[in-house]
């Protein structure tokens, strides 16, 4: 029986450990070498990127912690007995192993997950057995640092005066898209419990001209994801897009015809009571005669992004105003193929805006935000 002690005395630190391991090894945004490499290519390719906020929600972490959790450790704790019951005299190790493991039936609860200040506050129940008199509930801080552009540093911490199974750091794990410039917990923010800052790469498509007569003139960005795989009710985060981020966008855009030997040079994107504006110099036969602002409102539709211009109006030489709308589906067809491939396979668009909304309080007043689902939450 000394042995069982033994065993199980060791058990309850590595238990912990294990736990918290099972968490965060293959944590919610883990990935491996072949999508890093393929989101390095598309950034190389596309040569822009958005500078973006993924906000991940604090319900889909605790499911996900809890899925992986109750998947890992009863495989991990069985290796941990293997190797403690290998350090015991040989005469003694079937029989202290078989004991071992038809009594100690381990379980680890997640019993609640808070943002704060500084990282996530979790607490656990430790179970070796069920019905276990002397379960462990532990509380700690979990906290989290930007090792180098696709590396996070995850490091545990005890908590108002919890036992101190575990300090220090835990593991680490990828960030399968874009270069992470920053993460944080975000407390008083709803829904949101973590909040990553990116750069996010855009992959410019080619924008060909279309005729009046185009029957597309309101598609949606194109994405190659299944809904089928994501849970579309269900919301596991948000991705904000400062007014900035918008605009850096201005310069890609180039000339472009505008109808009735109308061209459109000198695009730019501003944010303005909650649409989206796109301003242009218009030239007629190579003379400026005035500014086009296009309104844009951002949407959602089929889990993709779907930008719809609402209006043109065009500032003749700065005194009079017309209606333009015969540039209306260039724009917006420009507009969708450029912004289209940001997304592709990673999110899942249930909803978009400007500003916050009641999920994300927390976002700025001109920002595009998008409120869905990432795949790589699955």
């Amino acid at each position: 029986m000394k042995y069982l002690r033994f065993i199980r005395v060791g058990l309850v630190p590595v238990l912990a450990i294990l736990v918290l391991g099972a968490s965060f090894i293959s944590p919610a945004l883990a990935s491996n070498n072949t999508t890093r490499h393929e989101s390095q290519t598309a950034q190389q390719a596309a040569n822009s990127s958005l500078n973006a906020i993924i906000y991940l929600t604090l319900g889909s972490l605790a499911s996900t912690f809890q899925s992986r959790i109750s998947q890992q450790v009863p495989g991990t704790v069985n290796t941990a007995i293997v190797n403690m019951v290998s350090k015991l005299p040989a005469q003694d190790r079937v029989w202290a192993y078989e004991m071992a493991t038809t009594l100690i039936q381990p379980s680890a609860t997640l019993i609640n997950l808070a943002p704060q200040q500084g990282g996530l506050a979790m607490t656990l129940r430790l179970r070796l057995y069920p019905g276990d008199p002397k379960a462990i509930t532990a509380s700690m801080l979990i906290s989290f640092r930007v090792l180098n552009s696709s590396t996070v540093q995850v490091s545990a911490s005890p908590i108002n005066g919890g036992p101190s199974l575990v300090n220090g750091p835990l593991s680490t794990f990828q960030i399968p898209i874009g270069s992470l410039n920053s993460i944080k917990s975000t407390p008083s923010c709803g829904n949101a419990a973590l909040a990553m800052n990116l750069q996010f790469p855009v992959a410019l498509g080619q924008v060909q001209r279309v005729t009046s007569n185009t029957a597309s003139s309101q598609h949606a960005l194109t994405a190659n994801l299944s809904a089928a795989t994501l849970d579309r009710p269900g919301v596991n985060s948000f991705i904000e897009i400062p007014a900035a981020s918008l605009s850096s966008l201005s310069g890609t855009f180039g000339s472009m015809p505008a109808g009735n030997n109308f061209t459109a040079k000198n695009i730019r994107i501003i944010v303005r009571g909650g649409n989206i504006h796109i301003l242009s110099d218009i030239y007629w036969y190579g003379l400026y005669i005035g500014t086009a602002d296009t309104t844009v409102a951002p949407s959602a539709g089929g889990g993709n992004l779907v930008l719809h211009v609402l209006s043109t109006n065009l500032r003749l030489f700065g005194l009079f105003t017309f209606p333009m709308n015969n540039y209306n589906q260039q724009i917006q067809q420009s507009l969708n193929s450029k912004l289209g491939n940001a997304f592709t396979g990673k999110f899942y668009v249930a909803q978009a805006g400007i500003g916050p909304n009641s999920l994300l309080p927390c976002a700025a007043g001109d920002s595009l935000v998008l409120t869905g689902n990432m795949a790589a939450l699955g």
